[in-house]
């Protein structure tokens, strides 16, 4: 469609556990009354830095990371500084306040961290990604380790990941990518209804399911 914009977002991919803190542009911080700690105020998440150890602090179900580059290498925060224990009684801190100390965590259980300052896509696989046969079709294998829609056209083809009703399309896992919903395989339509991702039959083109869609 004239003037729609298909620029691929930056997408992460972790073979381990992982999360995606997005914030939207440059962490805003904004200070907390008697307290040398701020909080980011432009993130869903809850988002700290301390500023005598110039630390960053992410809560993540319950646990707190920490790290003093924001997009380095997170790990359990361990101890918290004792700012955490005066957080103001109201709901802006209500979660984080109800989260200290913070449940324990090791470091083999910690998730990955990545931070993008522009809207991301995050597809998490566990492990080796595991390639499985579309019935019906002769190259177009699915990934089904992962809970994102994620396509191969072969082992050593491109891969295709539909996000957000778009799909995108890359040589790899490691990118580039690029919009792909205008050209998808051939074999897209022809991925079964009792698939485990028949759910994107809605996306490619000439489909009953995506007539619905328009419709």
């Amino acid at each position: 469609a004239e003037g729609l914009n298909a620029d691929p977002p930056p997408i992460f991919v972790s073979q381990t556990p992982a999360v995606l803190a997005n914030i939207d542009g440059d962490p805003i911080w904004s200070p907390i009354k008697e307290n040398d700690l701020k909080f980011a105020v432009n993130t869903n998440w809850d988002l700290y830095f301390h500023e005598p150890s110039k630390t960053y602090y992410l809560l993540n179900d319950g646990s707190w990371l920490a790290t003093k580059d924001l997009k380095g290498s997170w790990a359990p925060a361990g101890k918290l500084p004792d700012s955490f224990k005066r957080l103001p009684a109201d709901d802006n801190f209500k979660e984080a306040a109800a989260a200290v100390p913070g449940k324990k965590l090791s470091a083999s259980k910690a998730p990955k961290v990545f931070v993008s300052l522009v809207p991301a896509e995050l597809i998490v696989i566990d492990g080796d990604p595991r390639y499985l046969l579309v019935d019906g079709t002769t190259d177009l294998l699915w990934v089904s380790d992962t809970e994102a829609d994620v396509f191969r056209m072969g082992r050593a083809g491109a891969v295709y990941y539909l996000v957000a009703g778009r799909w995108f399309s890359a040589p790899g896992f490691d990118g580039p990518w690029t919009f792909a919903t205008p050209n998808p395989p051939a074999d897209f339509p022809k991925i079964p209804l009792e698939h485990p991702r028949s759910r994107v039959r809605a996306s490619p083109p000439g489909t009953q399911q995506a007539a619905e869609a328009v419709l």
